[in-house]
């Protein structure tokens, strides 16, 4: 990792005694870079709405629940449970977790353990207890100084292994299971490698293939035939959806053909042959690349081949009337080639998990030779001025993680991007890396801690990379944590901080969008703003930050996000009338805020009776929340605020009609206008 002493770039402090820089008056740059980030998040919101996290070519990635922590919804747990085959590690496990309230399990990505341990919560806990996911960001001490509820089971999934001293890290596991076990709780934790005494763990290993077939009910002679056929290590959630398709009457050989081994063998026998140096970098081209126009693809490629030294200009001088090589006709889209030309012509691999394939095999089989220009390359494409190549390449560094080693990836990328020079472009690159990365269940829980780490930082420039990253699916994945980070960042600045405050808006927006339930950051920050105890100027950051989450738009046009969360989340309701009383009150914001809550209720369809009863709710919680002396303030400065917006006459009385309900009638009389109650 690339330490805080390293060399600054111009204009950055770095250190201990740095003094943060404002980047956010290259505006430009910072609304570019949202933008960029919210383009990757589209591509992923559609992955997960279609076809799941396959086509980024993860095996055992969850795909159904965004969220990577708070209560497990009751569908994941009956899913969980569907046919599910208890088998002796798992009823060793369940005997260690009756007798000490807490197990690990222990194993290798993709074994079930995640599903295993949804089991064994549901087997202890019942009633109305819940089963609540803890973020991996938990470490051995803060893990032993929560509180756990009563009879509620709690699940750690892929914690990285804490490396805290053996002696500290017994005593830390000690209170651990005693605050478990006194709260009458269940903890269940599952890891790669263990932090944890020896007496806590469960060694864990996928049932046999034949089992997992027969559980779905497929027929005993296929389910011989598959166990002959796959001789290599699996993702249960592979086998699973092979089990399903089995059981629905899927002939065998479609089945198999669905696998991620079918499209491995095609990658494996290509690099078995014998390749040229051209065709390989071109292939490594194609796994950072692949996507973009045949056009844009040439000029990285081009550049690429420049520096591996590939295809230099000789110092002969060359003829006019010498033949030009056809080089696109070569491009390797001929008929058993890995690519193909879509109709827009842009380059990809003819099978999506091919691109993970070719990045697995690039990296397993060549050294620095290949590896030392692609790095080169790599590094200039992160600073491109063209948001789909940098789209592009962020998502083949996270297939490059997932394939060999996460801190290789965050040291020779990731961290060097978030602290790049320049115009802020390879920040941008580092954020979309970000967000790819949190599809992949094995290296969420290292992005997580490389994103803390940057806000803590005392340099700007990853702090600003940070703030995008937590705008993304980061986020998604863990918004309690994002918008603690970003307040935390606006709190404790001493200067505006907009792109923190511009990334809660992102946040509240890329949480509506992809769940359709920000209920979790709007309650924290109704909680945070209720408590503030700071008076004056001191609060105006705080109080901007809430309201660019009041005023977000998904794409900064259309509607505002609060009106779509409203309509899926109507319990939403209380918390932001809570965070529009607190600006409402503050009079240099009031304007601004009476133009967010304008716009919120002109969204809805005045026609809707779903829609009405939405507005009806806001302005009955609005007023519950602001103090009295403010309620007919209010009346007041809205119909006044809606009169100048030239609102329609049946808008306008659908909003009297409102506020004659809430508030004083005596205000929203006709010959009030202009007078100040």
């Amino acid at each position: 990792m690339v330490s805080e002493t390293d060399s600054p770039p111009d204009g950055v402090l770095i250190g201990e005694a740095a003094t943060p820089v404002d980047l956010t008056d290259q505006a430009e740059a910072t609304d570019e870079s949202f933008a960029q980030v919210s383009q990757v998040q589209t591509v992923i919101n559609h992955i997960h709405g279609n076809i799941g996290g396959a086509s980024f070519g993860i095996s055992g990635s969850r795909t159904k629940s965004r969220r990577t922590s708070g209560p497990v919804s009751a569908d994941e747990m009956a899913e969980a449970c569907t046919s599910y085959v208890r088998r002796d590690s798992y009823k060793a496990a369940a005997e260690q977790l009756c007798s000490c309230n807490m197990v690990a399990l222990i194993g290798s990505v993709g074994t079930g353990r995640r599903t295993a341990a949804l089991n064994l919560l549901r087997d202890l806990v019942q009633g109305p207890h819940e089963v609540v996911e803890l973020s991996p960001a938990y470490t051995l001490e803060k893990l032993a100084a929560r509180e756990y509820r009563r009879a509620h089971g709690y699940l750690l999934c892929d914690w990285p292994k804490d490396d805290t001293d053996g002696s500290v890290a017994d005593f830390h596991v000690r209170e651990i299971r005693r605050r478990v076990r006194d709260a009458g709780a269940y903890l269940v934790i599952t890891m790669t490698a263990s932090s944890l005494p020896e007496r806590d763990q469960i060694l864990w290993q996928s049932p046999p293939i034949r089992d997992v077939l027969l559980a779905y009910r497929v027929a005993p002679e296929v389910a011989d035939e598959v166990a002959a056929q796959i001789t290599t290590d699996y993702a249960m959630a592979d086998m699973v959806t092979l089990a399903r398709d089995l059981a629905s009457g899927t002939p065998l050989d479609s089945a198999l053909g669905r696998l991620e081994s079918a499209g491995r063998r095609d990658v494996v026998a290509w690099f078995d042959g014998p390749r040229t140096r051209g065709e390989l970098f071109e292939m490594a081209a194609m796994a950072f690349a692949a996507g973009l126009p045949e056009v844009g693809f040439e000029s990285l490629l081009a550049r690429l081949e420049s520096i591996a030294g590939i295809g230099a200009e000789s110092a002969v001088a060359v003829s006019a009337d010498d033949p030009m090589p056809n080089r696109r006709r070569l491009l390797p889209v001929a008929e058993g080639s890995l690519f193909s030309l879509s109709p827009g012509r842009r380059l990809e691999f003819r099978v999506a998990s091919h691109r993970t394939h070719v990045m697995r095999e690039l990296y397993q089989r060549h050294g620095m030779r290949l590896w030392e220009p692609v790095t080169e390359w790599l590094h200039e494409c992160a600073a491109l001025r063209d948001s789909s190549a940098q789209a592009e390449i962020a998502r083949g560094v996270a297939i490059l993680a997932s394939v060999s080693d996460y801190s290789y990836v965050e040291s020779t990328f990731l961290t060097p991007w978030a602290r790049g020079r320049g115009v802020m472009r390879s920040q941008a690159t580092a954020a979309m890396a970000i967000s790819w990365l949190c599809l992949d269940e094995t290296t969420r829980p290292e992005v997580l801690r490389t994103v803390s780490s940057w806000t803590k930082a005392s340099a700007a420039r990853p702090k600003f990379t940070a703030t995008l990253a937590w705008s993304g699916e980061l986020g998604i994945r863990f918004p309690l944590e994002a918008v603690r980070m970003l307040w935390l960042q606006i709190r404790g600045s001493e200067k505006p901080v907009r792109h923190a405050e511009i990334a809660l808006a992102h946040l509240f927006a890329a949480l509506t969008e992809a769940t359709g339930n920000a209920l979790p950051m709007l309650d924290w920050l109704a909680r945070q703003i209720g408590n503030e105890r700071r008076i004056g100027r001191a609060v105006d950051p705080l109080i901007r930050a809430i309201l660019s989450v009041l005023s977000a738009r998904a794409d900064g046009l259309g509607a505002p996000t609060v009106t779509a969360h409203l309509r899926s989340c109507p319990d939403s309701t209380v918390p932001l009338a809570k965070l529009w009383s607190a600006v409402l009150v503050k009079r240099p914001h009031r304007k601004d805020a009476l133009v967010a809550l304008y716009d919120v209720v002109c969204a809805f369809d005045e026609r809707d009776d779903d829609d009405r009863d939405h507005v009806h709710a806001l302005f009955a919680a609005l007023v519950e929340a602001l103090p009295a002396k403010e309620r007919p303030l209010l009346a007041h400065d809205l119909r006044r605020y809606a009169i100048s917006r030239n609102t329609d006459e049946n808008r306008l009385k659908i909003l009297l009609s409102l506020l004659r309900v809430f508030l004083s009638p005596a205000v929203l009389s006709l010959d009030t206008i202009g007078k100040r109650p």
